[in-house]
Parts: structure tokens; C-alpha cells; sequence
């Protein structure tokens, strides 16, 4: 990182840490400018031009816009170069999305050294899934825990009120 504070301009490496360290939060315009200590005007013009160029998503909701990281193969490039703990998950994801029968990974929580998934499918390869977390676990110190669930359960969770699945979907099937 300290690399690339000498390359790029500081206030755009600011603002994507940001959106990095929590990928599945919406932030305000305001709330990124006061989180970062940076002027509003230059947030703005960074966030556009971040929106732009695909890394980060704009919902608009009345009259203010909604900032979140967006989860494309761009951001996850981008995690790789910027930020060594988020390569243990994304390594994980891309390990194990490559089996048909898995629909969606759900980032349930994670912090420094640990993440809890849900994983969504039928029959899913409890095998496979366990060598992946195991090599992560002994090559990168990241713990990753796991709970499967089928299309119906998650259909009839996403029926609660109080909880927001879709918001938490950090891969999903085409």
C-alpha cells in the first residue's frame, strides 16, 4: 500500500480502503467526506469517477445518492493488489464457486482472521470445501466457517423482515 500512496493520489487510495475494509456497507456522500477527512467537493468528484470506472455502485434513493463497493472480477482484482486479508476469502470464492451446484455465497460476517459464510445449493461438495478451507486455514492464518442451506431455506429467510440477505451476496451464479 505504502507503494502505491507514491503512485496514486492519496484521497483516491483513501476513499477505496474505505469501501474496502467494509465492501458490503452504503455510504452517503457525507458519511465518506467525514469518515476520511476529505472535502466534500474532491469525495464527490472521487466517488463519480469511481462509479465511472466500475469499482464502486451509486443507488439512487429520493435525492441523495448511496455508495457501496461493487462485486465484480474489477474489485476483486483491485482487493488483491490493495489489501493481502481480503485475498484469503476471494481465494476461497473463487475455489469453490467453480462447482455447479453452489448458487450463492452469502458473507453472514468476517473480520481480520475470520469469516462466516452461508453457501446456498443442493448436494454441495462438503470434501472439496473443506480442503479449500483447510489450505487457507494452514497457508494464511484465515479461519472460514460455513453453513449450507438449499434454495428453499434461503427463500424462506429472505421472507423475514429484519433479515437482508441480498445485501450480504458476495458471489452469485449467472
Amino acid at each position: 500500500m505504502e507503494v502505491l500512496k507514491d503512485l496514486f493520489d492519496e484521497k483516491i487510495l483513501e476513499i477505496i480502503n474505505l469501501f474496502m475494509e467494509n465492501p458490503e456497507k452504503r455510504y452517503f456522500l457525507s458519511d465518506v467526506a467525514n469518515i476520511t477527512k476529505i472535502n466534500v467537493t474532491t469525495t464527490f468528484r472521487i466517488l463519480n469517477k469511481l462509479v465511472s470506472k466500475g469499482f464502486l455502485r451509486a443507488t439512487i434513493v429520493g435525492k441523495v445518492r448511496i455508495y457501496q463497493l461493487e462485486k465484480n472480477e474489477k474489485t476483486r482484482e483491485l482487493i488483491k493488489i490493495l489489501k493481502k486479508e481480503g485475498s484469503a476469502l476471494d481465494r476461497f470464492v473463487t475455489e469453490v464457486s467453480t462447482h455447479p451446484r453452489i448458487k450463492k455465497i452469502i458473507l453472514e460476517s468476517k473480520d481480520k482472521n475470520h469469516a462466516k459464510l452461508i453457501l446456498v445449493g443442493d448436494f454441495l461438495p462438503q470434501s472439496k470445501i473443506n480442503k479449500t478451507i483447510e489450505d487457507i486455514k494452514s497457508k494464511e492464518n484465515f479461519v472460514i466457517t460455513f453453513v449450507e442451506i438449499n434454495e428453499n431455506q434461503y427463500e424462506g429467510l429472505r421472507s423475514f423482515k429484519n433479515y437482508n440477505l441480498e445485501k450480504k451476496v458476495i458471489w452469485q451464479r449467472k
